[in-house]
């Protein structure tokens, strides 16, 4: 009888608070700067061929901003106890088409997981990396048409993941930690948090070149829509 009651007090414990949206913009504060262009160098045959990339008039993914100041590809998460367990998300497509990763940016929980699909007709060449370290934890060819490759992250943190054969091609994965709220901001900037409890949170923000951000944040039982977060252009630094 004790421990039926110890474990109908534990459920009560463990259930949420009422959960809510939490949503928000990230924004530049100042004139968005002109996009960045890649140089690459045209170059035909063998394993590095840039023939079936497409264009090679490509624009930098390492800071997209509309014209409003809106930061695309921005990760936004807020983290909360994991008193119960959390069911992971499906695999996120991470696409090759025409030399450039497609999302640019994802993210992931702890023990989610990307397939990395080669939609050009040139081969590629995988390469993961842990955010500051040297040594690839996979790398792997990928040929055109060839299946979907896949890869676990079972440790928070930032990675890489970059095409050995063209050098600008690399995308990140963000990993949270288990339970956590997360998103990645649109191409207006914007983000929308699903499922966060009512009450005092702490709002992590990330951008590649742009740093981060910890922001207290207060969420109300119908959801809260923030101030939009500003980040000065003097914060910018070298992407990857």
């Amino acid at each position: 009888m004790a421990n039926k009651v110890w474990l109908i007090a534990l459920l009560i414990f463990a259930r949420p608070a009422e959960a809510a949206d939490l949503k928000g913009q990230v924004r530049l504060d100042g004139p968005p700067p002109a996009a960045e262009k890649l140089a690459i160098e045209p170059k035909k045959g063998g394993n590095h061929s840039t023939e079936g990339c497409g264009s090679l008039e490509k624009d930098s993914q390492k800071l997209r901003v509309d014209s409003s100041g809106g930061i695309q590809d921005t990760v936004v998460w807020v983290e909360l106890p994991n008193l119960r367990a959390a069911v992971l998300p499906p695999a996120v497509l991470i696409d090759q088409n025409q030399c450039v990763f497609e999302p640019h940016v994802v993210a992931l929980p702890a023990g989610g997981e990307i397939a990395v699909r080669n939609s050009d007709s040139v081969i590629h060449n995988i390469r993961i990396f842990r955010e500051g370290k040297p040594d690839y934890l996979m790398h792997q060819w990928q040929k055109a048409d060839a299946a979907d490759i896949p890869w676990r992250f079972n440790e928070p943190g930032r990675y890489v993941v970059r095409c050995g054969v063209h050098h600008w091609m690399y995308a990140w994965v963000l990993v949270v930690p288990l339970g956590a709220r997360t998103g990645v901001t649109d191409a207006s900037g914007r983000f929308a948090l699903s499922g966060v409890p009512e009450g005092r949170h702490t709002l992590h923000v990330w951008h590649e070149t742009l740093g981060t951000k910890e922001i207290p944040v207060e969420v109300a039982a119908e959801g809260s829509d923030l101030d939009p977060i500003l980040f000065a252009p003097s914060a910018l630094k070298e992407g990857v």
